[in-house]
């Protein structure tokens, strides 16, 4: 787990999203723009990048998102190629940047299923 994902999930603050999946979206669209900016710069060893807190984060956030999907809404199969392609990115090697890339675009795929911008301003997202 990674420290304070869980107090910040309960405290929020007017910060982030106050439904706990838009919570998690949020924060993952955050987690995966600096992990892919971050494997671009060792693109020949992306796990350099992924085997740090960030994509711990990565990983967190996602099992958060992932216990709250359900085969009743839109998205779930799109989630579903994304969880397997963020599970390969964090724990197979060897991992290419194609890899992370794909894992990031289902994810971005995901978001537009459900119609959530996590850059618009936080106080609109609510």
């Amino acid at each position: 787990m990674i420290p304070g994902y869980e107090q910040m999930l309960k405290e929020r603050g007017g910060i982030t999203p106050s439904d706990p999946l838009q919570f998690h979206l949020y924060h993952l669209a955050r987690y995966w723009s600096r992990l892919v900016g971050f494997c671009r710069q060792v693109p020949d060893k992306p796990e350099a990048a992924i085997d740090t807190d960030l994509g711990a984060c990565v990983a967190v956030g996602s099992e958060f998102a992932h216990k709250l999907m359900n085969p009743s809404l839109p998205v779930f199969g799109h989630w579903q190629d994304y969880w397997s392609r963020t599970q390969a990115v964090l724990h197979d090697r060897p991992v290419t940047f194609e890899d992370v890339e794909a894992a990031s675009r289902a994810f971005e795929d995901c978001l537009s299923i459900l119609k959530y911008n996590p850059w618009s301003h936080p106080s609109t997202a609510h």
